[in-house]
């Protein structure tokens, strides 16, 4: 098919410096799953999220000591080499510990040795506490970041333009949740992989907002030619994953992964901002609400959210992958076994995973058994 075959190519255009998707366009580059995308959008940029390439981390060897999660070193490395040098700027969030690293380490680079090849940047921090005076300093970093974008884009980046830009995404946001009920976990049965699934979501973050809607829309005219798929079907949770290797690991083993609560997946559809008076609130309220990673959030948070998201999609097993150095996420496995243990769906965790190795016998030695065990949806072959 056309329009999938077109989304799988954008997503694999995230090793790129600057993919031709967006070249004729101004562009932010993005790290974290906190910057609010609609900011950059109302002032007219493209925002571009900054993927780790496993490959890619001599050039930051020589500032990072070994316990740094080595999606950092990997994305500190493509900023060193040049990789966000044509863009605009870049704009780095502190979801994970990994990225808040990755700033510091930019930021004091910088001032020794002030690299032609990295953009200007700046820091938005988002905390994730219910507390009127977490919402207070939300909107107070909010409106810093408005400022210092209308300053880089050399317009005002009004209330008017962040509306609009927020139905816009509200939209992808919408289409992320529709390839979910329709695509991934629908009463046919899946008809996308959870790689294939994770590659169209992630092509969000790629292009601009107009162009993905576009083809996603395609995709889901088309969605009666996809063929359904058989297996287990998995609900992925734990870090985050900006390439498909831990996905083509679980699924080569007779599974589809219908799911997942990170920011690169299906988390990245919810949830949406609404058109409100008070748009800047509005915008720092949902970015708040969500939880894509464990660094940010309670662990009852977490497990509430995986319970929720694991049961909607009809998950036969949840498993918890984490990755080397992102100590967060394993802490978040005995609330999230708790949680789902009251709505019937078992769990299995893999032990910390090297970034970039996730394909290997291990993980399959260590998810066959769980996967032997009695399907809980009906007519499910494992």
């Amino acid at each position: 098919m056309r329009s999938l075959q077109h989304l799988l190519t954008v997503y694999e255009s995230r090793n790129d410096p600057l993919p031709a998707e967006v070249r004729s366009r101004p562009v932010v580059t993005c790290v974290g799953a906190d910057v609010p995308a609609e900011v950059l959008t109302a002032a007219g940029f493209v925002p571009f999220r900054l993927a780790g390439r496993p490959d890619r981390h001599e050039a930051a060897e020589p500032y990072c000591g070994p316990g740094i999660d080595p999606l950092a070193v990997s994305q500190l490395a493509r900023l060193l080499e040049g990789d966000a040098a044509r863009t605009a700027g870049l704009v780095m969030s502190a979801d994970t510990e990994g990225s808040v690293r990755l700033f510091l380490y930019l930021r004091e680079i910088q001032r020794l040795e002030a690299r032609a090849t990295v953009p200007r940047f700046t820091f938005f921090d988002l905390v994730h506490l219910p507390q009127r005076t977490s919402a207070v300093y939300n909107r107070t970093r909010l409106d810093q970041l408005v400022e210092e974008i209308s300053s880089w884009a050399g317009r005002p980046v009004t209330d008017d333009r962040l509306r609009t830009a927020a139905e816009l995404h509200d939209r992808v946001r919408e289409l992320i949740r529709t390839v979910g009920t329709r695509l991934r976990s629908g009463p046919g049965g899946p008809r996308l992989t959870g790689a294939q699934a994770l590659a169209v979501i992630g092509a969000a973050f790629l292009t601009t907002p107009e162009h993905w809607c576009e083809a996603v829309e395609r995709l889901l005219d088309d969605a009666g030619r996809l063929p359904a798929l058989r297996g287990t079907r998995v609900f992925l949770t734990g870090c985050d994953h900006d390439h498909p290797d831990a996905y083509e690991a679980i699924e080569s083993l007779g599974c589809v992964i219908v799911g997942e609560d990170h920011g690169w997946g299906a988390l990245a559809g919810e949830p949406r901002v609404g058109h409100a008076y008070d748009i800047r609130s509005a915008l720092v309220r949902a970015k708040a609400r969500q939880a894509p990673a464990a660094a940010g959030h309670s662990a009852a948070v977490r497990a509430a959210q995986t319970a929720r998201m694991a049961a909607a999609c009809g998950a036969d097993l949840v498993v918890a992958w984490a990755r080397c150095h992102d100590d967060a996420p394993p802490w978040d496995v005995p609330a999230q076994r708790a949680a789902l243990q009251a709505v019937g769906i078992p769990m299995f965790a893999v032990p910390a995973q090297r970034y970039g190795e996730e394909r290997n016998e291990n993980v399959r030695s260590l998810l066959e058994p769980a996967l032997r065990r009695p399907a809980r949806a009906a007519g499910v072959t494992r």
